[in-house]
């Protein structure tokens, strides 16, 4: 049991690397955070590069593993499906550089839109708190302003 609390709580990382990707972003030169993608960074010099892709297939490591753990807990299938498909979407951002046509599997990145609800629909008899749903529905809206 303390073993499938762990896998589930090392989900922590993924925001935490994320921001330092994001970091890695204002070192270098003529990269503007607001108007280009995070990808974009793959392009750049090689330890900025190799860091970006790294830590992207790390998060998209983490982010299956959690889903993995989460379905366990819950049965929850489509949170499993798209929190597995959407980790696999960073493992091949990190593998497959922009310019490749699988750097984000053919859109499956869009998914991102709808794992909020999802968690929503799913996970309501476990997780009883308007706060959650109120959160989800807002995290969803703002998927859809952004892309």
């Amino acid at each position: 049991m303390k073993k499938d609390v762990f896998l589930i709580k090392q989900a922590f990382i993924i925001p935490v690397l994320a921001v330092i990707n994001i970091i890695l972003g204002l070192f270098v030169s003529g990269y503007d955070v607001a108007s280009q993608r995070i990808s974009e960074l793959a392009l750049e010099t090689p330890s900025i590069a190799y860091t970006h892709r790294i830590l992207d297939i790390i998060i998209g490591i983490s982010m299956c593993i959690f889903a993995v753990q989460v379905f366990k807990l819950v049965k929850a299938y489509f949170s499993l499906l798209t929190i597995f498909a959407f980790g696999l979407t960073w493992i091949f951002a990190g593998v497959f550089i922009l310019t490749s046509p699988l750097h984000d599997i053919y859109g499956l990145t869009n998914v991102l839109i709808i794992i909020p609800l999802i968690f929503v629909i799913e996970y309501r008899e476990v997780l009883k708190s308007k706060y959650f749903v109120t959160y989800s529905i807002l995290t969803s809206l703002i998927h859809i302003i952004f892309f």
